[in-house]
């Protein structure tokens, strides 16, 4: 019988030890970063810290007459559109500004851009889009032209110029992620 006794001494003293060597594992650093590693968070919340920019698009004579709002009560912003037309018919555009030089296209990219600083709460001057060269038989109904509009908030450099950095630009009151291609979805 002694020996029994023994050996529920040996495994009561086991198993204590046993649980101080786990307790006191998990004071280690490497320890601790184990046991939260896998744990998982959810939820989210949106902050608009950014421009906020809306498109007004006005249609006639297969003309779209587009201008941008700075919808932000705070913030000034740069602006610029591109413009898509699947159709295979020339696209002309036209700067409907009374100086008629506010609007200027970059072959690189694609996109049209607003020259002044776009103030918060203002509108930027009139871009024409138009479609060219249409058969009689052209189905009007089918005039789809879309309008990609972006804006970045105004930077300033160190000698106190505005500057725009296109590498954060805002669609949509969603910010889009550098132009490398980070999680920024389909531009």
């Amino acid at each position: 019988m002694k020996m029994k006794k023994t050996d529920g001494r040996k495994r009561t003293a086991a198993l204590a030890a046993a649980a101080l060597c786990m307790t006191a594992a998990l004071t280690l650093p490497g320890a601790s970063a184990y046991f939260t590693t896998y744990v998982s968070a959810g939820g989210s919340q949106v902050i608009h810290l950014g421009s906020q920019t809306k498109i007004k698009e006005d249609v006639s004579d297969m003309t779209k007459h587009i201008s941008i709002q700075n919808t932000s009560q705070i913030n000034d912003c740069f602006v610029r559109v591109k413009v898509f037309y699947g159709g295979g018919f020339e696209i002309s555009y036209q700067d409907k500004s009374e100086s008629g030089n506010l609007w200027t296209y970059d072959k690189g990219d694609g996109y049209w851009y607003y020259g002044p600083i776009l103030p918060a709460g203002a509108s930027t001057e009139i871009l024409d889009v138009k479609i060219g060269d249409l058969p009689e038989d052209f189905d009007k109904e089918s005039f789809h032209v879309v309008v990609i509009q972006e804006c970045t908030p105004v930077v300033y450099d160190s000698d106190g110029k505005a500057t725009a950095d296109w590498n954060t630009v805002y669609t949509d009151y969603e910010k889009i992620a550098d132009r490398r291609g980070e999680e920024a979805g389909v531009r």
